[in-house]
């Protein structure tokens, strides 16, 4: 098990591959969320079939109990390289739009889920408690990584060529890095687990699931609701769009940064509770005065993008840890509940945004921070390192 001192040379060079595979993956959510109109155009939908859409993708999570129980059975290195497999040709139809673009979504979906959970628990398996919050925030490192790069450059693609373009390069991108990926997951023994007991559905794990639904709600209203009101706002085009996410990006890899060394020293939960409460507070402020000058908006929404990130990374370890000897299947109820969060939420989103319009929107997902935030003060717990 990786001392709380240093990775591993051989748990760097996996890690280095994950967080470009992860990069890969959260270009496809994030364009599809920032660029919503543009896609919708591109595919001739409208961007509430668009947003059903994205809202059944995120439903493929409901496979993640499924790919926890295959987890278990086959090991985090085999599955996370079959998932890259999934991935790929989810994006690979996708390109050919019509009901390929339907079903390429829903096939990337399950990918990712499937990954998602290979890799959380990878890092449970491989990096001590101590240290997790480190390695969890370098690979979310590739999260903020989609604003300051992938979206200028998404946003320049469809621009210049068509909605199909990014698409094309990141299927092409996929192969090597699945390729590296395998090299590195297949050049050491599998970690598999025997059949524990049924996950016990404590106060402490109901809690941190809850709380994980509301953070993942708030944000999710952000995620949805910034390309159309940038559009709408202030008049931008797609590839100024693309460009305009780039402060939200910088600020993101800042605290996705302070995250990895914070949260190990702070404790997840206090960690967790600071990035709620920032993105709960802009969010706020957003809703108070939804039309800024462009640069007080695009600080506001970088602020809200920040704390949710460094809320994010802090609360992933401190799930997987609170159930060890189930941590497969927690981070597949975990990913479930939030993913289900965000399809609800999708579905909903561009309706209250097109009726009531972005005002509306952030006090709704300010509620919803404010619910996550207390949440984490009443009925969540800290693993004690004697746990781990």
């Amino acid at each position: 098990m990786e001392t709380p001192q240093s990775f591993r040379p051989e748990v760097r060079r996996a890690l280095a591959w994950m967080v470009a595979f992860r990069f890969l993956i959260n270009v496809v959510v994030r364009m599809t969320y920032t660029f919503l109109p543009a896609f919708a155009r591109g595919t001739g939908m409208s961007v509430e079939s668009m947003s059903r859409i994205l809202s059944a993708r995120e439903l493929t999570s409901l496979t993640a109990p499924i790919s926890g129980s295959a987890v278990d059975r086959h090991g985090t290195g085999r599955i996370m390289t079959w998932s890259g497999i999934v991935v790929l040709g989810g994006i690979s139809l996708s390109l050919f739009g019509g009901a390929a673009f339907v079903v390429g979504m829903l096939v990337f979906g399950v990918g990712r889920t499937a990954y998602q959970i290979s890799q959380q628990a990878w890092v449970g398996d491989e990096v001590a408690y101590q240290r997790r919050g480190r390695a969890t925030g370098l690979i979310e490192l590739s999260w903020g990584g989609t604003s300051l790069i992938g979206m200028p450059l998404v946003g320049l693609l469809i621009e210049g060529l068509s909605w199909r373009a990014p698409f094309f390069v990141l299927a092409v991108a996929c192969v090597p890095v699945i390729a590296g990926l395998m090299g590195q997951l297949s050049s050491k023994g599998e970690h598999r687990r025997p059949v524990r007991n049924k996950l016990t559905f404590n106060t402490p794990i109901v809690g941190a699931l809850a709380m994980n639904g509301a953070m993942t709600a708030s944000a999710q209203f952000l995620f949805l609701g910034h390309g159309l009101w940038l559009e709408d706002t202030y008049n931008l085009n797609t590839a100024e769009v693309g460009f305009a996410v780039i402060a939200v990006g910088a600020v993101e890899v800042i605290a996705t940064l302070g995250s990895a060394r914070l949260t190990d020293v702070l404790g997840k939960k206090t960690s967790m509770l600071g990035g709620g409460v920032l993105m709960t507070a802009a969010s706020t402020a957003l809703a108070l005065f939804p039309t800024p000058p462009l640069a007080t908006g695009l600080l506001l929404l970088v602020l809200a993008f920040l704390g949710f990130e460094y809320a994010i990374v802090s609360a992933i370890p401190l799930m997987a840890e609170l159930a060890p000897d189930n941590r497969a299947r927690m981070i597949a109820v975990g990913l479930t509940v939030s993913s289900v969060s965000r399809a609800v939420i999708t579905l909903v989103a561009t309706t209250i945004y097109i009726q009531s319009g972005f005002a509306t929107l952030m006090a709704v997902a300010s509620v919803f921070g404010a619910a996550a935030v207390l949440l984490a003060l009443t009925v969540m717990v800290e693993p004690t390192p004697a746990s781990a």
